[in-house]
């Protein structure tokens, strides 16, 4: 009998351990500013972006649970303390919006910084959570994303192509670039990932009995070349420099800005409702400093809904000012 017991102690504490102490197994990767990671080499969406805040990366909290292993069930949310639990593996943590603790299994940890909440979403530094559940994290400067993957294993490749592409004045497009597949609208090639939103924009507008027409899209250098050619023959070089952008410099070269007909009445609905569709307003009244551009009511730029939700909520007027506060570390 004695013999019996002993055998299922022994069982039982190999089944506890290999159940505490489970291997981690997934290999994730965040870019900030993007709205898509991979888990395991399979693209996944999430509602919204990691983004630089004190100077750290923060990451949801729930996506940074799925990297772990951690599925929905057991990733819990409390509204009335602000906290969130995540139980995987018999370990439990807890992360209180506000607070630098961090509960594991009952021990406090300090950390340098407390989730914040933003747009709904509990963000914090994805190493408090992937350290907890035995993960090695590491910054990949170069692309600007956090790389989460097993001790010892292979590390995952980060992406080659930054999450929001910037064209302005001072940042100009490699002499290589080619624009992603491209669509035809109304007669005028877009970027195909956004010829979607454009058709839901367009019947939202109609909708509510706005009528709009699209003039512009996807222009290739020689395009480009002449409509400021144009613009210097109207206006002189200095002012041309301000109402249209030298070949490499176009954001209409990328296929993911248009630009949009319509009356004044059909403008302010645009600025309105545009962020709900994945478009901002590229050249905002005000914003000419930062832009380089005078202000432009017809010209939308598509950045995707999770980035203009996110800047529509934090009253972020320029693509530049997004950048510079939340994506550059």
């Amino acid at each position: 009998m004695r013999k019996i017991l002993i055998s299922l102690l022994t069982l039982f504490l190999i089944t506890f351990y290999t159940q505490a102490y489970t291997s981690p197994e997934n290999k994730a990767v965040f870019q900030l500013g993007n709205d898509k990671f991979t888990l395991n080499n399979q693209e996944q969406s999430m509602d919204t972006i990691p983004i630089v805040k004190s100077s750290r990366v923060f990451v949801p909290i729930r996506y940074i649970a799925y990297a772990c292993g951690i599925d929905d069930k057991d990733i819990l949310w409390d509204m009335s303390t602000q906290t969130v639990t995540l139980n995987s593996n018999n370990k439990r943590l807890s992360a209180k919006v506000g607070s630098k603790q961090l509960v594991n299994n009952g021990h406090v940890v300090d950390m340098d910084v407390a989730p914040v909440m933003i747009n709904d979403r509990v963000f914090l530094p994805a190493r408090w959570i992937a350290e907890a559940y035995n993960y090695k994290i590491e910054w990949d400067q170069a692309s600007k994303s956090i790389l989460i993957y097993p001790r010892g294993n292979i590390k995952p490749h980060p992406p080659e192509q930054p999450a929001v592409l910037l064209v302005n004045k001072t940042h100009r497009l490699p002499d290589d670039y080619h624009p992603d597949p491209l669509d035809n609208y109304n007669g005028y090639q877009v970027s195909k990932s956004m010829n979607y939103p454009l058709q839901a924009l367009f019947t939202a507008a109609d909708e509510q009995s706005i009528n709009l027409g699209i003039n512009s899209g996807y222009r290739d250098v020689e395009s480009q070349q002449q409509i400021f050619n144009e613009r210097v023959s109207q206006l002189g070089l200095q002012e041309a420099k301000s109402a249209a952008a030298l070949p490499g410099y176009s954001e209409h070269q990328t296929g993911l800005a248009v630009d949009l007909e319509g009356d004044s009445n059909a403008y302010s609905w645009l600025k309105a409702n545009c962020w709900s569709y994945g478009f901002i307003l590229r050249y905002p009244k005000g914003g000419e400093e930062i832009t380089g551009y005078s202000y432009e009511p017809w010209h939308f730029r598509y950045v995707g809904i999770p980035i203009a939700s996110f800047m529509h909520a934090n009253n972020i007027q320029t693509l530049e000012e997004f950048i510079d506060t939340y994506i550059s570390d």
